[in-house]
């Protein structure tokens, strides 16, 4: 997640709203059109969300429809919600910025030759799908339970040369971090991309010399949800993409553009997924409504509320720009924006569903994903700035 220090260099503080509104009241009152919809292009969008830019009958699911709604009647306050497109647009690195409340979309703005329609990499918010993928895997009749041993899918890789620890690693220590290596941040990111150069990266991260014991601390890493992939591959006799299209994609509506796999053929756990934002948004609905959309339940309610508790005990206050008081869950982050509770899938550079139950509203954003680390920090601390500043403060 970057350097925690590292000051952002996007306008703060009172100073900055008063540049925004001595410079830009015009502004937001001639771009309010954006979100205060008239008739017109209320009815087009409707039309174009019906199509979701596919021809009809050209899927083997029915995509999902997002229904179309103003602030206004969904209790935001329009020029201030506008505020947080304007600056997004300022920034410059913003690709994608939608709000969702009460299920329904009140606004949306694609910058840099993004959109509506244009897949992103919402890299470790993949993490958070395989959490959902993991917990259809579990609940099914495939005799996966998170107390079984992660080695027992990969006998070809225990050795004796192993570290013993390493036959205690579960995959309830996959899904909070727990396995024992070090985090992937460590040494500036020397361990990822040792792990992702190599030429098989479920072997390597098997054998990789633990710092911890297993269930001990967690340690974030991309190639410990990685192994989790492998072991779905595993338990299904499919790719984890080929089961998550029929058991989770299909009945979300949605249609997962890519994904990377490794030198293997095992797709990337907990990365490289492409999809659009509003693809990411119907997951965070999914999640939002307890498992349920369309009046169909798609994960089971066990796997939801099980996968949104908290698998670290941090109790000391703690902060990542105006995220406050974060905690790990399994493989989705807890914390709190302006005092409000929140989930969050995360990828790095700012790619983000977060949700907020109590208010019943989903905020999504797109970023460049190639950067380095303290670039990816800026984005991620001026998109927490977007929510807490301007979005949150809309909701009347």
């Amino acid at each position: 997640m970057g350097n925690q220090g590292k000051k952002s260099g996007y306008l703060q503080g009172n100073a900055g709203f008063r540049h925004l509104i001595h410079n830009r009241m015009v502004r937001i009152f001639i771009q309010i059109r954006r979100i205060h919809w008239t008739i017109p292009r209320l009815l087009f969008l409707v039309l174009v969300a019906a199509g979701c830019s596919k021809e009809p009958g050209s899927l083997p699911f029915e995509p999902f429809v997002w229904e179309i709604s103003t602030p206004m009647a969904e209790g935001m306050d329009p020029i201030m919600l506008d505020s947080a497109f304007i600056m997004a647009s300022d920034h410059g690195f913003v690709d994608g910025l939608m709000v969702v409340r009460n299920g329904k979309i009140v606004a949306e703005e694609y910058y840099n030759a993004y959109s509506v329609d244009r897949p992103h990499n919402i890299m470790s918010v993949s993490k958070s799908m395989l959490s959902a993928i993991t917990g259809q895997v579990l609940y099914g009749e495939y005799g996966l339970d998170l107390e079984d041993k992660m080695l027992d899918y990969f006998p070809q890789y225990a050795s004796t040369s192993l570290d013993p620890r390493t036959q205690d690693i579960t995959i309830e220590h996959l899904l909070t971090m727990r396995m024992g290596i070090p985090g992937e941040a460590e040494n500036d990111y020397a361990v990822y991309w040792e792990l992702y150069s190599s030429d098989n990266w479920i072997k390597h991260t098997i054998e990789y010399p633990l710092v911890n014991d297993p269930g001990e601390r967690m340690r974030y890493n991309t190639f410990i949800t990685h192994l989790l992939s492998g072991v779905i591959t595993q338990v299904t006799g499919q790719g984890t993409d080929e089961f998550a299209a029929t058991h989770l994609f299909a009945p979300m509506g949605i249609d997962v553009d890519s994904w990377e796999k490794d030198p293997q053929g095992i797709c990337f756990g907990g990365n490289s997924m492409h999809m659009t934002p509003r693809e990411m948004a119907v997951f965070g609905l999914l999640y939002l409504q307890d498992g349920v959309l369309r009046g169909e339940r798609i994960l089971p309610l066990a796997w939801v509320e099980q996968s949104l508790s908290p698998s670290t005990n941090n109790t000391h206050p703690n902060e990542w720009g105006s995220w406050k008081n974060y905690n790990y869950a399994r493989l989705w982050w807890l914390g709190q924006f302006a005092g409000y509770d929140s989930f969050m899938g995360y990828g790095y550079g700012g790619q983000f569903v977060i949700v907020f139950p109590d208010l019943d509203l989903i905020v999504v954003s797109m970023a460049p994903n190639n950067v380095n680390p303290d670039t990816s920090t800026i984005q991620e601390w001026a998109i927490f700035d977007l929510v807490t500043r301007y979005i949150l403060p809309s909701i009347s």
